[in-house]
Formats: structure tokens, sequence, C-alpha cells
């Protein structure tokens, strides 16, 4: 059964259609790396995905509930618990800027989850240990590089236990030498079977930790395959070997 399926997603912005109906599962476990061209309709599917956008049509269910049937929402109390099982990196970070390393992990599992503060602790020092930032639990976010700060928002984003995690092209804010240490954290993610969507522009990444890999192009999903197969020089689509060539070399 998948963990999380969308049917026939439409989103549009005034009268700008982004999202034509787009539909997609995801199996327990699976990495699935989500491509294509700026303006896609990339982010906004993932954002659909949690309710940070509300959609105009289609269905969403995770684990079998409904986060969104017919582009009809349940009550927030219902929804809630459900939208916690997914976690969401973004590109910029987000982290509270008043709020050091350690308070910005403890924030959502003490004040939404209701865990004990020392519990909560306990488990941001095992989480930062996790992204190799132990030594910084006490620093504030502007005394962080930019890939430190991801790191901690992927910190962040595992102290609420998600099944699920969503990041939402997380290296396209940082300088080139940051993006390894992020993706290295993504990848041990992978390696531990946790279940994720990511939208990346990092074609070397999907191609090596990616299950499947779906191509997105003007709101619509092109392909939806193995990255052998997407990123094979025998690939007939012509829209995604135009796209790959603008990697090469």
């Amino acid at each position: 059964m998948p963990i999380l399926e969308a049917i026939n997603i439409r989103k549009s912005f005034g009268k700008l259609e982004v999202l034509k109906g787009i539909s997609l599962s995801i199996e327990p476990r699976e990495v699935i790396a989500v491509i294509g061209p700026s303006g896609s309709g990339k982010s906004t599917f993932l954002r659909c995905l949690n309710k940070l956008e509300t959609i105009n049509d289609g269905t969403i269910k995770l684990d079998g509930e409904i986060i969104a049937e017919n582009a009809v929402y349940p009550p927030e109390a219902q929804l809630r618990p459900v939208l916690k099982k997914m976690g969401m990196v973004f590109q910029q970070f987000n982290l509270f800027p008043h709020k050091s390393v350690l308070q910005n992990i403890i924030e959502a599992p003490v004040c939404v989850n209701n865990v004990p503060k020392n519990e909560a602790v306990e488990t941001a020092k095992k989480l930062l240990s996790d992204v190799g930032l132990s030594e910084k639990i006490n620093n504030y976010p502007c005394e962080l590089s930019g890939g430190q700060q991801q790191r901690v928002a992927i910190a962040r984003a595992l102290a609420m236990n998600p099944e699920i995690m969503l990041f939402d092209e997380p290296t396209s804010a940082l300088d080139p030498e940051l993006t390894g240490e992020v993706l290295k954290v993504i990848k041990a993610l992978a390696a531990k079977n946790m279940t994720m969507i990511i939208v990346t522009h990092e074609m070397s990444f999907a191609k090596e930790v990616a299950d499947r890999v779906v191509f997105m192009d003007e709101g619509n999903i092109i392909a939806n395959d193995t990255p052998d197969k997407i990123f094979s020089k025998d690939n007939e689509t012509p829209r995604i070997q135009a796209f790959l060539r603008k990697f090469e070399g």
C-alpha cells in the first residue's frame, strides 16, 4: 500500500494553471527525486502535499488518511495529526533567527507534540550528532554557514519523527562547496530507509540516491521511471534529453 498518494492534482494561481492534473504514488522507504526546468511546478506540487498550498482539484492521502478529497479538506483538528507525519525542508532553511540551534530543534516537539523538554533535548543532541553539528548546539543561525543551517533544518524536521520527508531544492541556496555536506546527510537518511521526495537540480545525486525519478514540465509529469532509464543516453523523450544536456560537461 502506498504511503502517499496524489491523484489528479490541479493547482492554479489566478489564471495560471501550475499543476495540470498530476498523479503520483510513493511506497514506504522509497526515495523519489523530482527534476525538471524551473517553473515546471515541482515546488508547488511539494507544497500541495502538506497543505502549504491548497489544491483546486484532486485527492491526497497519507497512510490511507485523507489530506484532501476532491479538493475538500477535513476539519483542522482531524487534519493536523496527519500533516505532522510529513517533515519539510525548504530552500532557505527557515530557522528562527532569535533561537539557538537547540531551541530551533526542540520548539515543535515540545510545543506541538507535547514531548517533555528533557526528552526533546536528548533527541536534539542525537540528531545534531547524526548531522555532524554537535558542537553548534548553542550557536545561533547567524553564526552558521548555509550548509550548517540546512543541516540544522533537517535535524529540526526529523525531531518530529516524520514518516516521510519532503525536500524542496535543499541545496539551491548553497555555494557548491557547501552542497556536498547537505547531500551527505540526505544520503544517510536514504541508507536508513527514510521515505523521501526530493525536488533537486543535482542530477548526479538524483541518479545515485533515488529509487525513481519524476520529470516534470509545464505542470505535468512527463516521465516517472528508474534513474537508469531517465538518465540513459537512449532516453527517447526529446524534452528530457534537452534538459539533461544542460548538465553535461
